[in-house]
């Protein structure tokens, strides 16, 4: 007897297209050649949402039957940190940072482009998630972010992307393009600076910042069909090599609760690294180990100062 399927699809046959939208909602239409996205550990759910039951009174057992009220799709993936090879050049993750609440500045010199956050006027992508042959298309796509900086691991942003659902169609994996996409460096006292926090240089193990985008799901008469990031609450972690008492006190520093400047930088080249500067206040610090040495674990609440100033990413 043959196979009932004669050519099973493969999961690991797939491309991620990601492409800022002119208009919220409208497809912008990404293609391989330009806007390939070299994705890590994908997940995807192509319809979840939520139902209302129908309550029909019968006379006997069974269900009564629901109705959808909000089909959506989510998607998540990795990419790794680094910049674009090329001093004053945009990197290709661009787009999705936009997405998540970041605005872009570049300098008029080409000496670096900057991410810092914004409260208004959010961008929104088109993303295509071909799976060997089946088509998804997300549009009005907003999310969030995570990044995390771990010794002797890849850096990583981890971003997770919702929008309405579209229903798929059979079509073609396409042709897709790597180039502009670098290869990143490892975590690590050769590529990564120490962090500073208030002024005074540590060393880490782990730095971990979650953007937490508070994701609003509009389905409403008008029409309003919309992804709408509608707060943010960042917070964040790291753990710290502890030197002594008198030169970097957690407990003090909790106790006053003032907002303190953190910055780290990854990567060692000129052109691909990243510098990361956060607002921080320190919450809860306990002790931790590092390979045996004495270290603190710090959870973070990143607050903004001026506004819209909590979290900053510079490409350089």
């Amino acid at each position: 007897m043959p196979n009932v399927v004669a050519s099973p699809r493969q999961w690991k046959r797939k491309a991620i297209l990601i492409k800022l939208e002119s208009a919220v909602g409208t497809d912008s239409v990404p293609t391989g050649a330009a806007n390939w996205i070299e994705a890590r550990n994908v997940e995807f759910t192509p319809y979840e949402g939520d139902t209302v039951e129908r309550n029909i009174e019968m006379p006997y057992f069974g269900n009564g039957g629901t109705l959808p009220t909000g089909k959506y799709a989510s998607l998540s993936f990795q990419v790794a940190i680094v910049g674009s090879g090329a001093t004053g050049d945009a990197p290709l993750v661009a787009p999705l940072l936009l997405a998540c609440g970041f605005v872009e500045e570049v300098d008029p010199d080409e000496e670096f482009v900057a991410y810092s956050l914004t409260s208004e006027n959010i961008a929104s992508v088109t993303a295509y998630i071909n799976i060997d042959g089946a088509l998804h298309k997300m549009t009005g796509v907003r999310g969030t972010m995570t990044m995390t900086l771990s010794a002797q691991q890849i850096p990583l942003f981890q971003f997770n992307l919702q929008a309405v659902y579209d229903a798929p169609a059979a079509a073609a994996l396409p042709a897709v393009s790597k180039g502009g996409w670098q290869v990143e460096q490892p975590v690590g006292s050769a590529t990564t600076s120490g962090v500073t926090i208030g002024e005074v240089a540590l060393a880490y193990s782990e730095l971990s910042i979650d953007l937490s985008n508070q994701i609003s799901r509009l389905d409403l008469p008008g029409p309003q069909r919309e992804m709408s990031i509608s707060n943010r609450t960042p917070t964040g972690s790291i753990t710290v090599l502890a030197p002594a008492l008198g030169v970097f006190n957690p407990f003090a520093l909790a106790d006053a609760g003032n907002t303190l400047d953190l910055t780290t930088t990854q990567d060692s080249r000129a052109g691909y690294q990243v510098q990361i500067g956060a607002k921080v206040r320190i919450l809860q610090p306990s002790y931790a180990q590092i390979e045996d040495q004495v270290a603190y674990a710090l959870n973070l609440e990143l607050a903004p100062v001026a506004g819209n100033d909590e979290l900053k990413l510079t490409y350089s």
